[in-house]
Parts: structure tokens; C-alpha cells; sequence
């Protein structure tokens, strides 16, 4: 009898394991994991350039290539980077997917530490997955708890999806919400957002849900402008991403701050576009003399 436990419950492990409800994220998972013990052993630059696709887009935090951003990034050496996902969402295809969570940015030289929530899409490129665009938008430091891992469910495949009009049908939903926000303001985003929007507004905290999402508009006087430049969608065409970028005027009569932006589309059960997730990272303008703010060389952007 004990031999017969003993090679059953290895086999009775393994088929739990793979009905784990997250078992579907836990390959994207991993990989943003390893990324983020690369980089702690490597240092930020190789950690980075090991993990990049060769397309990879940084938001620091106007949209550049990786190779450019990571050139100057002269402050990097000397912070300690870490990280962890909170939130994973992955095509019905298995080629494209997302995560987010919180980060932390530490001085070796000090004790200071700065926050933030981070977003890295990645691509599958044959057997590996490789990040496609990687931004963080910094915030205070946290008032609870660490953000306990969830993840979007199990997608069904749409096998006859036709990418390319995937891809012209998500920048037509792109390109229309663009104008609604430049005539309505960020109240726009409500009627485009899914139930589960994902918000990162300038500097402060992440907002979960379009009615927290609601709330928060009525604090905010702020006008954003946005300006794509890039884009992807999975294979299935049921998962796409829109990053470029961005401008940001605080109250009327203030400096204009530039950035970038990234957005996060999904379909939903009807074949809509809905937006998954909204990260507008910006600053203001830096005169010549200026240093290049902390900030811009600790995120993951």
C-alpha cells in the first residue's frame, strides 16, 4: 500500500498542479521574476539588454529604444532595483501578455527609497519571452500591505482571428478615444474602460475599477494629451498594447510636463475593445544646467 501511495501522489501533485486557476500567467510570471533576479545579479544594464526584445521601447519617461535608454542611464549603478508582479494577463494565443506591480528603488549610499508600480508588456519569441515595453510611474510610499497576486482568467483562442484587421480595429479604438479625451477630458476613459481597469495617473497611486477610477476624476483638473507611435497585438487578437507619447498640463496656466503613455486593450466577450490597463508617466522640463531627476534612472521605466 505505501508503494502504491507513494507513485500515486506524485501524479495526483502534478494534476493539481496543472489545474491551478494561474497556471496559464505563471510562464509570463516566471519570466518577470528571472528578469528581476537578472538584474539584481547583472546590474541594470545587462539585466535589461539579456531580457530585451529587439524593439524594446523604455518610457524614461518620454517613449525611447531600450538601447538608447539604458546608454543613459549613468545614475542606475549605484540603486539597488526590485520588483515583484501583482497582476498578470496573457493572450488566448500565448504570444503576448502583461504584468504590474509595485517596485522599489533603494540608494546604495543611503537609506532612501522610492516607489512606484511598474507595467512590462512582453512578447513571445520562440521558446522565450521577451519585453516589448517597460514603464513605472513613481508615488509615495505605500500605506498597506504588499499587493496580493491576482490574474485575468483563462482566454478562450479565436483561431481564425485575422491579425492585421485586429491590429486596424484596435487603433481605431486607440484613435477614438484619443479624440474623446482631447473633447471630454479623462472622463472619456470611462466609456472605453473594462470593469477591471488598471489606472496609473502621474504620480500617484494605482486605481483599480472604473468606479474608483470615477472618484478619483473628481479631484483631478489635469489635461493630457497623447500621440501614439507604436503598437502590437497577440496573434489570437484578443490582447494589444499602444504606447507613445504623452503631455500633461497640471492646472491652467502651468508648464506643459512631457512623457509617455502606455495602454493595455483587451476584446471582450462581444468583440469590443475594452482598455485593460492605463499608465501616463511625465515630468516637467528640465532647463540645461538641470540634473537628470533620480527618478528618471530607478524605475524599471
Amino acid at each position: 500500500m505505501r508503494c502504491v501511495l507513494a507513485l500515486a501522489l506524485p501524479v495526483a501533485l502534478a494534476a493539481c498542479a496543472e489545474k491551478l486557476p494561474e497556471a496559464h500567467v505563471m510562464p509570463l510570471v516566471g519570466a518577470e521574476r528571472n528578469f528581476g533576479r537578472e538584474v539584481a545579479e547583472l546590474g541594470m544594464v545587462d539585466g535589461f539588454t539579456r531580457n530585451l526584445a529587439a524593439d524594446a521601447v523604455l518610457l524614461r519617461p518620454e517613449p525611447q529604444p531600450a538601447a538608447q535608454a539604458l546608454a543613459g542611464s549613468s545614475g542606475s549603478s549605484g540603486v539597488s532595483l526590485t520588483w515583484e508582479p501583482a497582476f498578470a494577463e496573457i493572450a488566448a494565443s500565448g504570444d503576448l501578455g502583461y504584468t504590474t506591480g509595485p517596485y522599489q528603488a533603494q540608494r546604495r549610499d543611503s537609506a532612501e527609497v522610492k516607489y512606484g508600480h511598474y507595467v512590462s508588456v512582453w512578447r513571445k519569441e520562440g521558446e522565450r519571452w521577451r519585453l516589448v515595453v517597460d514603464g513605472g510611474s513613481p508615488h509615495p510610499p505605500p500605506l498597506h500591505l504588499p499587493d496580493r497576486f491576482t490574474h485575468a482568467p483563462v482566454r478562450v483562442s479565436a483561431n481564425s482571428a485575422d491579425r492585421a484587421a485586429e491590429l486596424k480595429s484596435m487603433r481605431a479604438a486607440e484613435a477614438a478615444l484619443i479624440a474623446d479625451i482631447t473633447s471630454k477630458g479623462l472622463h472619456a476613459l470611462v466609456a472605453a474602460a473594462a470593469p477591471d481597469l488598471r489606472y496609473y495617473p502621474p504620480g500617484s497611486f494605482p486605481i483599480t475599477g472604473t468606479s474608483a477610477f470615477q472618484t478619483t476624476l473628481l479631484n483631478r483638473a489635469d489635461v493630457l494629451t497623447f500621440t501614439p507611435r507604436g503598437d502590437g497585438v497577440s496573434a489570437a487578437g484578443d490582447l494589444g498594447y499602444v504606447w507613445g507619447d504623452a503631455t500633461r498640463v497640471i492646472k491652467p496656466g502651468a508648464a506643459v510636463e512631457r512623457g509617455g503613455y502606455l495602454r493595455l486593450w483587451r476584446r471582450d466577450d462581444s468583440g469590443h475593445w475594452q482598455l485593460a490597463l492605463d499608465l501616463t508617466i511625465t515630468e516637467p522640463a528640465r532647463t540645461k544646467t538641470e540634473p537628470e531627476p533620480a527618478s528618471a534612472a530607478e524605475t524599471p521605466s
